[in-house]
């Protein structure tokens, strides 16, 4: 053999040696392994939430409830009981699109039904409407027991359930639910807002009494606010849950009138709340008195009662058509003009509140269509769970922002205010700054 060849044998057998020395590492696995195509069943929600479609049924159908002409959402709201004022939510939100017109062609139409805030009843309307109605999914189901009744129904079909009109905190879990997200303020937040404002305005060794209203909604408010209260030197003196389908709460309130407590938390909804006012204002006891946020809506829950809702007390999050002091407002005036527009007093049952879910969901199909194969389910879920944009709906134009588990809250931002009615009519003057708690509430659970 001649030198030549020799050293490039050696060389040949060095080169062996170093590949076979490289290719392995400490245990004995291969370098590296062949890179595997991303797998296309997995949609990434943010923050290590997924979708995986590969779970979802046989007979699934991404496009489902998108026509030529029509994207299609369903509800399930109470349009009789004792919280019927919201039955016109899903109203308003059609309303809304049919303001602002199609989207890429294609009209957003709301077909809902009356559940009476029964969550059995809720149960019969959803699946009925999966099996009667070409839906994309559904959105602005009212009520935390209703939701919760139907969550693992929509989650194991892979049918979207947006905008949970309550603020119960497990619709912050896109690592267990992908296809449920929430619309308002999470009752945990609203507490804390709860607990730091008696603080602030009574002080430390205050007390409070808490009227909560008897389902997984009145008992997420009521162990959050036992929660804080310690830290905030608040002491609850009594508490009482009451029926969900009582005709009045009068008696509840009188019973916890007994307690004498500097405050009073009404951690209810609906016709409860200004029953609970009214009755405090018939009797000697004059405590703060802080109502959730869902009996927000001035024209529907407070001018019944006119005057004796003086000094009512809650953390709002959005815009109010019927709060005199937002007359002059961008979005209140664009509200109002669309509504009388198309027949419908602004200020009559919720369709108000229905352009204020409207607004979102406009932007969270925008969001869709600019995807990849456009408007779909899966692109919907997408565009929910990474929405980020200033809401005109909003007070403050605060932001509705979320990043899959990273930040799975839409609403972290609130004021405190108090209402005042008057002879100039009715309207709620802050009594705080906008609080902000954009992107500190993360994900259930943690």
């Amino acid at each position: 053999m001649s030198k030549s060849w020799r050293i490039l044998l050696a060389l040949f057998v060095v080169l062996a040696l170093v590949a076979s020395s490289c290719g392995n590492d400490d245990d004995g696995a291969p370098a590296s392994e062949p890179v595997e195509p991303s797998d296309p069943n997995i949609v990434e929600l943010g923050g290590g939430a997924v979708i995986d479609v590969g779970e979802c049924p046989d007979e699934w159908d991404n496009y489902g409830g998108v026509t030529d002409t029509e994207i299609r959402f369903g509800s399930s709201l109470p349009r009789s009981g004792a919280l019927a004022g919201f039955g016109t939510i899903a109203d308003g939100v059609g309303l809304y699109f049919d303001a602002v017109g199609p989207i890429e062609g294609r009209n957003v139409v709301m077909v809902a039904r009356d559940d009476g805030y029964v969550p059995a009843r809720t149960v019969t309307n959803v699946e009925e409407m999966i099996d009667v109605e070409n839906l994309l999914g559904f959105a602005g189901i009212l009520g935390s027991p209703n939701n919760l009744a139907v969550r693992d129904t929509l989650n194991e079909n892979c049918i979207p359930q947006l905008f949970n009109l309550t603020g119960l905190p497990e619709w912050g879990d896109p690592t267990n639910y992908p296809w449920t997200t929430g619309a308002l303020m999470s009752y945990e937040t609203e507490a804390r807002v709860w607990c730091q404002h008696i603080a602030d305005e009574i002080g430390s060794g205050a007390t409070a009494a808490v009227l909560a209203l008897g389902n997984d909604a009145g008992e997420a408010w009521r162990v959050a606010f036992n929660e804080c209260a310690p830290e905030h030197g608040i002491e609850i003196l009594d508490e009482i849950k009451h029926d969900p389908q009582a005709d009045s709460v009068g008696a509840d309130v009188i019973n916890l009138a007994a307690s004498n407590a500097d405050a009073l938390v009404v951690a209810s909804s609906g016709a409860f709340c200004p029953q609970a006012v009214a009755t405090v204002a018939s009797l000697p006891w004059e405590p703060m008195m802080l109502v959730a946020n869902g009996c927000q809506s001035i024209a529907l829950f407070w001018v019944p009662i006119g005057p004796l809702a003086n000094g009512v007390r809650m953390v709002n999050t959005q815009k109010d058509v019927s709060d005199s002091s937002l007359a002059d407002d961008e979005w209140v005036q664009f509200v109002r003009d669309a509504l009388e527009a198309q027949g419908i007093d602004p200020e009559a049952a919720s369709h108000a509140l229905g352009y204020i879910f409207g607004e979102v969901l406009h932007e969270v199909l925008l969001d869709a269509a600019g995807m990849d194969g456009g408007i779909n389910r899966t692109n919907v879920m997408r565009a929910m769970w990474r929405m980020d944009f200033d809401s005109r709906g909003a007070l403050g134009n605060s932001p509705r922002r979320m990043d899959g588990a990273n930040d799975s809250y839409m609403v972290e931002a609130g004021r405190m205010e108090e209402l005042v009615v008057d002879a100039d009519g009715a309207r709620y003057l802050p009594v705080s700054d906008v609080i902000s708690f954009e992107g500190e509430t993360g994900t259930f659970g943690n």
